[in-house]
Formats: structure tokens, C-alpha cells, sequence
């Protein structure tokens, strides 16, 4: 059931696209004139310019994303990940941003509301960022161009560039397992193409052990943070990701796994194929759609259907939430935006908020968004966000 707001945005929208009946063009007409003010505006969001540049920061249209989707296909060494991604239609964007504010601000009034004060200057923007950690302990910053040239001068089975590192599948004698380690800092991400042609993309402050080269009955790899995985199939060599107390079995398929060290579960989210989550001695399967989480202080595994969008959006340059609570969306911003975050009362952390725009907006752009509820606002001072 939609609220009044999200109904008349309903009935603007219907009205852009004439498709509203005279009843729904009364009920139309009927708002315009019941206030001051609001025909100025109804005219402003009839402007199919202004229109689209509101909107296109919230929502592809379908040519778009079938457009996108056919670059990333084709492009997957340029550090994209592959992920095709369900997005809502114009109308259902209207009706998501409306549960981060009013119509009013969405479409955008003359006199809005302060949201941000004392900007010193702007959080960083998330970029590739990567640390790979060799055998000896040596670490070699992949952000440094002369550091990278000299690692592929010593190394023919690696392919580095700035925004992703590859592992060719090289025949060699050697029958032991060497481990390379990825770090990938606050503020960045990377992406790793391993030997065996799996394509992981790597979330901010998380770390991938790794074998460069494969060997035995299984592909093993080592998470602490977040990443998306997608598989190479092997059915003869199951791949298996081991996070905290938790093992993920798969032969080919894609998902994510999210395993940071300072929050209490971990999440097993599957898109597509079929994958088997261990912990604690129980195991459960997991279909596309469907999440495993497991409780590290009850030790107890469930599985849920869960909105995909939701847990895997973030390696598709989206941040995407629904109803959650604000501590929970500037914790994951702290990490992708490198930033802190102060909150001046306490129960501000627990208000909830809807979100649907790019990552990689400029940070300012994201708390304004938040922020045009009238519900908080927000004051940058140096790298600290203070909630207020």
C-alpha cells in the first residue's frame, strides 16, 4: 500500500507518460491547487530535462543497462565485474527515493533543508586500491606504477594493472602450493582473475589468501572482509572459500561473501548456481536468491530468501539499501569512502533509510541525499562525518 506521497508521485509519473484516466487527472489536479506552490513545482518536474537528471542518479533504463551489461561482458580485464543487475524502473525509483524524503526534495524545492555544515573539504572517492603481500612478506603497493612494472619484470605469470591483477595458468614441476595475499585498504577495491580463471572482486578493507597456481582436489582461498566470487566450474576440483569459522563449497556459480572481523555474522549470498555453507559441524544448501547467515556468538546457521540487490549491489558500483538502519549504511560508507563517523546522539544510529545511487558519487552527494529528510544532518570536519 503506497503512502500519500508515494501515490501522487505515483500519479505524476502516469501523467508524464500519459497514462493516467480523468479520475487519477482530477486526483492530479486536485493536489496542484490544494497548496502554494505546488503547481510551480508540478511544472518543474514536467520538464523532461530536469526530469532525467534527477533521476538518472537513481535508476538505469533497460536500453542502458543492456548496454552496460554488453561493455561489461566484453570488457572483463578492464576491472569491472561481470553481474547483471535487476534495477527498478522509473516509477519504483520514485517510490524507493520517496522513503529517503518527500517529493518535495526529490524532485528538488527552492528553499531545502541544511544538510551539510563546515565542509572542510570532500571525502575521498573509492578507487583501485591494492596491497599484494608475496611469500617472503614482501608487499607490493599495485597503486604504484613503477612497483608494478617491477613485480611483472619478475614475475611472467602475472598480468597487473591498475585496477585488477591476473594469474596465468602456467605448467610448472612445482607440486606445493605458494600463497600471494591481496590487501585491499579503506577506500578501495580491486579485482583478481586467480589461476584457475575465477574472477573475485574485492571490497574495501578485506584480504584474499590465494595459491598462485592450484593444486590437489580443491581450489582454497582464505577471506577476511567482503568479495564477490565468480567460479570457475571444476566439478572435479570444488572451490571453497574459508571465512572465520565458515566454509563455502562450490563448483561454479556466483555469490558473495561478507566476513568482517568487527560485526557478528557472516553472509553467504547466492545469485546464481548452487553453493554449501558449512559451519560448526551443520551444512546447508543454498539456491540463487536465498542467503546463509551465520551467528558468530549463537554459532547457529539459517538460511533466508533475501533481495540479492541488496547484499551484492556494491560490486556493481551501486549502493543500494532498504529500511536500514543509518549506523549500518555509514559503516559500510566509512569503509568504501575511507572516512570516520561521529554521532552526537545515540539514537540517531538506529533511524532508518532507503537509498539507490552510484558508489561512486562524489561523498557530499550521498549525505545530501540522506540528509534531505529534515531527519539529521551532517558536518564534515577533516576525515571525520559528524551525525547530528
Amino acid at each position: 500500500m503506497l503512502n500519500r506521497e508515494e501515490h501522487i508521485a505515483w500519479l505524476i509519473f502516469l501523467h508524464m507518460q500519459g497514462l493516467t484516466d480523468e479520475m487519477q487527472e482530477r486526483e492530479l489536479h486536485e493536489w496542484r491547487t490544494a497548496a502554494p506552490g505546488r503547481e510551480e513545482l508540478f511544472q518543474r518536474m514536467m520538464s523532461r530535462e530536469y526530469m532525467e537528471k534527477r533521476i538518472s542518479r537513481f535508476v538505469k533504463t533497460e536500453e542502458e543497462e543492456e548496454k552496460r551489461w554488453q561493455e561489461l561482458r566484453s570488457k572483463r580485464s578492464s576491472g569491472h565485474l561481470v553481474r547483471r543487475i535487476k534495477w527498478l524502473p522509473y516509477a519504483a525509483a520514485i517510490a524507493l527515493c520517496l522513503s529517503v524524503g518527500s517529493i518535495f526534495y526529490f524532485f528538488g524545492q527552492e528553499k531545502q533543508p541544511e544538510v551539510l555544515s563546515m565542509v572542510e573539504h570532500d571525502i575521498q572517492v573509492p578507487g583501485y586500491r591494492a596491497v599484494l603481500v608475496l611469500p617472503d612478506g614482501r608487499k607490493v603497493d599495485l597503486d604504484d606504477e613503477t612497483s608494478r612494472s617491477h613485480l611483472l619484470g619478475k614475475d611472467s605469470s602475472l598480468l597487473v594493472r591498475a585496477n585488477s591483477l591476473e594469474y596465468r595458468d602456467i605448467n610448472t614441476p612445482d607440486t606445493t602450493e605458494v600463497f600471494h595475499a591481496l590487501e585491499i585498504p579503506r577506500g578501495g577495491e580491486y579485482l583478481l582473475v586467480l589461476s584457475d580463471s575465477t574472477v573475485i572482486y574485492l571490497n574495501s578493507e578485506s584480504t584474499l589468501s590465494f595459491p598462485v597456481k592450484f593444486q590437489g582436489g580443491e581450489r582454497k582461498v582464505y577471506l577476511t572482509g567482503e568479495a564477490y566470487f565468480d567460479v570457475k566450474k571444476d566439478t572435479k576440483r570444488p572451490f571453497v572459500v574459508v571465512a572465520g569459522g565458515l566454509e563455502v563449497l562450490v563448483t561454479g556459480t556466483t555469490f558473495g561473501v561478507r566476513a568482517y572481523e568487527d560485526e557478528t555474522d557472516i553472509q553467504t549470498t547466492l545469485a546464481s548456481g548452487n553453493v554449501t555453507v558449512k559451519a560448526e559441524g551443520k551444512s546447508v544448501k543454498l539456491v540463487p536468491n536465498e542467503q546463509a547467515l551465520f551467528d558468530k556468538s549463537t554459532m547457529k546457521l539459517v538460511v533466508r530468501n533475501v533481495d540479492v540487490d541488496l547484499y551484492l549491489a556494491w560490486a556493481d558500483g551501486r549502493l543500494v539499501y532498504d529500511n536500514c538502519p543509518l549506523e549500518k549504511i555509514l559503516t559500510d560508507l566509512g569503509r568504501w569512502y575511507n572516512m570516520d563517523v561521529f554521532y552526537s546522539r545515540d539514537e540517531l544510529r538506529s533511524y532508518q533509510f532507503s537509498l539507490n545511487m552510484k558508489k561512486h558519487e562524489a561523498f557530499s552527494e550521498v549525505l545530501e541525499l540522506i540528509g534531505k529528510t529534515g531527519e539529521v544532518r551532517f558536518e564534515i570536519k577533516d576525515n571525520t562525518v559528524i551525525v547530528k
